[in-house]
């Protein structure tokens, strides 16, 4: 497999040349211009962060693309997809249900008016207005993707760089196969599918809360609450809300932090099968990196400097081009990888999960992206171009 191209530019900002300059010297350099068509319908998929967390990408940067997709004549609109589970994040926090991420969103600085684009959540309001895509994957057969994705002409995978306690690194493979996919993919990565109701704690008909959150209605309530296992998408909105009242009737059996990756870039690949790879675009935000995911309710301490903007057509190459960055950079020195050296796996360090077998650590991104090239999703060899004010150098890596 040939070298894939992917753009950078670094954080090094100028009054002439900022970061928003340097953000739109990718898109054009992306092809995107030559590309877009007018009226072409152009999604813009980000996340808009938990409430609480202050690292994730700022409205600007979005901003900026929709100028920049409008500019080339296309009709563009921001798009995100909800969370598990049933208002877990409190008053301010819930991201599982569309007028609940839709609230939030605005809190954290993102609305139509900020972003001059209509906002819409591309699975719907329960999460479950998908369209199931066929893959011949090693644990993922079906993909629910969100249906939103089906009308695109384009997909700007605008993500932020960061770490993920499940696959290492959070980059567009991450902002693919979770953020562009159902409850029902986003269970298969984070769950086992086994959900269970103890009858010794459930309250019976006097409660019957699980009832009104199941969005497929799968759940009846006699003497206790009975989940039909057939029907049952493990979107774990019954165990939230059991959990809420204090109940915890209803059991999930969560995924080991290892086995999860392999599965969100299985749902991945069906998200880029669903309309063509040749429509999509990945840009990657490699600033404000902490080993934290934006759906944490923190923004954590950072681990490098900022480093600066990644794009490329090649969604495992953008995320290995970040991932050897964040290794290469100077750790912050009052982070909890000051002490790691030059070329180490500095997520890896900061997470500091274990192999429950041989108790080595666990090299999460590398599994993550080591199954991306295997299921064909793109290459880890890349060619890095470096953007500068004037015609763009070639860096090979």
């Amino acid at each position: 497999m040939s070298k894939s191209r992917v753009l950078f530019t670094d954080r090094k900002a100028e009054p002439y040349y900022n970061m928003l300059d340097k953000l739109e010297h990718v898109l054009k350099e992306l092809g995107l211009p030559q590309t877009i068509e007018k009226g072409d319908k152009v999604m813009i998929k980000t996340h808009f962060g938990q409430w609480g967390n202050t690292n994730y990408i700022r409205p600007a940067y979005v901003r900026k693309v929709v100028e920049f997709v409008r500019a080339a004549g296309g009709d563009p609109f921001v798009a995100e997809s909800c969370g598990l589970g049933y208002g877990d994040g409190g008053p301010y926090g819930g991201r599982t249900t569309a007028p609940e991420y839709i609230t939030m969103a605005a809190l954290n600085g993102f609305s139509e008016g900020t972003l001059s684009a209509p906002i819409i959540m591309a699975d719907g309001y329960w999460g479950t207005d998908t369209l199931d895509v066929v893959v011949d994957g090693e644990f993922i057969k079906k993909v629910d993707v969100a249906s939103a994705v089906l009308d695109c002409d384009r997909v700007i995978v605008l993500s932020h760089a960061k770490g993920h306690l499940h696959g290492g690194i959070a980059g567009s493979l991450k902002n693919l196969g979770i953020g562009l996919v159902g409850k029902r993919g986003k269970a298969a990565m984070h769950t086992t599918g086994e959900i269970k109701v103890d009858p010794a704690k459930c309250r019976g008909p006097e409660c019957s809360k699980c009832l009104d959150v199941c969005p497929v209605r799968c759940i009846t309530m006699d003497e206790k609450a009975e989940i039909d296992s057939g029907r049952c998408i493990s979107c774990v909105h019954c165990s939230s809300i059991c959990d809420r009242i204090d109940a915890r009737a209803i059991s999930v059996h969560w995924r080991p932090d290892y086995d999860q990756a392999p599965r969100f870039v299985e749902n991945a690949l069906g998200v880029v099968k669903s309309i063509g790879a040749e429509k999509f675009y990945y840009v990657n935000l490699a600033i404000d990196i902490s080993d934290k995911c934006d759906c944490w309710n923190v923004g954590a301490a950072l681990l490098v400097h900022d480093i600066g903007i990644f794009g490329s057509r090649d969604p495992v190459a953008v995320d290995q081009a970040c991932f050897d960055a964040v290794n290469d950079a100077e750790p912050n020195p009052e982070s909890t990888v000051a002490e790691a050296k030059r070329g180490m796996d500095k997520f890896a360090i900061a997470h500091s999960l274990k192999n429950p077998k041989t108790g080595e650590l666990q090299h999460l991104a590398e599994i993550q992206l080591a199954h991306a090239e295997k299921m064909g999703l793109g290459s880890r060899d890349y060619e890095l171009v470096t953007l500068t004010k004037n015609p763009p150098n070639s860096n090979r890596t």
